[in-house]
Formats: structure tokens, C-alpha cells, sequence
């Protein structure tokens, strides 16, 4: 079952609260828009599978997408459900529903208007910590876990999170709760990201927090947790390549997870070779291992 926060933090990073605008006597339809690449659209097609509404396949850019739109009023209460749970967009949702759930005919000019400035504004106040299934859902839209190696091949793993300039609630609050660095990633400022340096003993705390409810990422943040089980990145090689294979992987409704252990196996070093196989005589996969973390 997808929960209303892991639906909230997916719609905060890969998610549109928009309208259909007609004139007349009709009202502006309120929709609700999930989309992901078809490669990634695990949880789009979960949410359909549980919620319901309108999906179809596009392509972008010669990228095929997947998306699922809430219309009307179902959108009107699938949004007055999740609204709560919002951190970035949860100032706009409001405006969105004041607007929809008016009785009377609104001045089209003027209500883009007003949701073309709300859309812009801080939801505030920020959360003091965030939701563990927010968490997952936002990471799974906006989050990237990346290596770099280093000289002595050894690497270095860090977790990125990109945002548009006027959405940064989301990484102000894990900034808040993780740590990390915000930095501009384009001219203008118009892309802002932040960047969490994932030491083990980092990765261990900080992805042991919210791995479990992940759709998208939840084997390549196994990957690295059991990678810092082991104490150390010395297998940089290894470790950049098994992250690449997680990466590459489709995610789809109707696959299964990948098993990591083998990816675990191949980057171990001499001292501590022997260091997974203790690992399985206590527990039957390295899963089991972190998530017991």
C-alpha cells in the first residue's frame, strides 16, 4: 500500500497541482498530475493500482513518460487528503482548492493571477523533522545517490537532491535534519541542490531512516548501506559500478527487486572478505542485514 505521505513527497518532487481552464458557466477543473519515466514509474503505477485515475503514456524529449492525472472532484479530494502531508507545494495546494471549491464562476484572469503568486510563495512554517515516508516519496522523485572516486581508489558517495529556486522547502528541511550543503546549480540561481556527503557511518543513520518505504531507490540505498556495514569505501571500482547497475535498472510495476548481495560480494576487499559471508550465516541476505540496522 502507497501511504498519503509517500504519495505527499512524491507529488512535492515529481508531482503538478494544476487546472483546466474553460469559459462560461463552468468551473475550472482541478487535476492532480503524477509523472515519471516509463523506466521509473514503479510508483505512479502503484498509486493508479490503489487510487485510481487517468493513466496514459507520453513522449517528451524522445523520453516516454508515465502519468496518472486526478480530475475534477476526485482531484479535489485526493488533494484535500494529502494536503496535510505537503511540505513544498502545501501553500499552493490550499490555493488550489480555494479556487475549486468555490460555487461561483471565478474570474479566469484573476485566478491565474493569484495561483501564478501562491505557486511562488513558501509554504511555511517548515516541519521541525521530516516524515520517514515523505522522506521516501520526495528521494524517489528529486534524489540521487551518486560516487565519485577518488585517487587512491577509494570513493567517496554522497546523496543529491535539485530543486527549482522558489521550491526549497524540501532540502531546507532535510538540510535541517542531515546536514549538508546547498549550492547553486545553474546561472540565475534557478536550480538549487543539495548535496549530503554519506561517510558509513552517515549512510548507516541517515538512509537506515527512511530506506525501507522507498519505491525507486530503495535497493541502490541498500547497496550502499551494506557497503557501509563493511567500514570503509576502499573498493571505489566496485562500488561506482554496482551503483551504476542499480541505476540502469528498470523499476517497474511488474518486476521484482534486484538482489544486491552479489553486487555486495564483488566489493569486498582482502581484509574483509570474509566479512558478508558472517553476515549470511546470521541473517539469510544482506536485506535483512540493514534493515535490522
Amino acid at each position: 500500500m502507497v501511504s498519503d505521505k509517500y504519495m505527499a513527497g512524491f507529488l512535492d518532487s515529481d508531482g503538478c497541482i494544476a487546472f483546466q481552464w474553460k469559459q462560461g458557466k463552468y468551473r475550472p477543473l482541478l487535476q492532480v498530475i503524477f509523472s515519471q519515466k516509463m523506466t521509473q514509474d514503479r510508483p505512479v503505477e502503484m498509486i493508479h493500482k490503489q487510487e485510481g485515475g487517468y493513466l496514459y503514456y507520453n513522449e517528451i524529449n524522445a523520453r516516454k513518460y508515465t502519468q496518472l492525472t486526478f480530475t475534477g472532484d476526485k482531484g479535489v479530494s485526493f488533494l484535500n487528503r494529502l494536503r496535510k502531508h505537503l511540505v513544498i507545494k502545501r501553500s499552493y495546494a490550499e490555493a488550489c482548492l480555494d479556487i475549486a471549491e468555490r460555487k461561483k464562476v471565478v474570474n479566469l484572469k484573476l485566478a491565474k493571477q493569484y495561483l501564478k503568486e501562491r505557486r511562488k510563495m513558501p509554504s511555511l512554517p517548515i516541519p521541525n523533522f521530516p516524515s520517514r515516508k515523505w522522506l521516501a516519496g520526495y528521494i524517489d522523485g528529486d534524489g540521487c545517490l551518486y560516487s565519485r572516486i577518488g585517487y587512491k581508489g577509494s570513493c567517496q558517495i554522497n546523496l543529491g537532491i535539485a530543486c527549482s529556486w522558489f521550491d526549497v522547502e524540501g532540502i531546507q528541511l532535510i538540510q535541517k535534519s542531515f546536514g549538508g550543503s546547498i549550492r547553486t546549480m545553474s546561472q540565475g540561481n534557478r536550480v538549487q541542490q543539495l548535496i549530503i556527503g554519506l561517510p558509513p557511518s552517515k549512510a548507516l543513520s541517515m538512509l537506515s531512516y527512511f530506506a525501507k518505504h522507498l519505491l525507486i531507490k530503495r535497493d541502490q540505498a541498500y547497496f550502499v548501506m551494506g557497503c557501509a556495514r563493511i567500514g570503509h569505501y576502499r573498493n571505489g571500482k566496485g562500488i561506482h559500478a554496482g551503483l551504476k547497475q542499480l541505476k540502469a535498472r528498470e523499476h517497474r510495476l511488474s518486476e521484482t527487486d534486484a538482489s544486491i548481495d552479489d553486487l555486495l560480494l564483488a566489493v569486498r576487499d582482502e581484509k574483509n572478505e570474509d566479512y558478508i559471508y558472517r553476515s549470511y550465516k546470521r541473517q539469510s541476505s544482506i536485506v535483512e542485514l540493514v534493515e535490522g540496522y
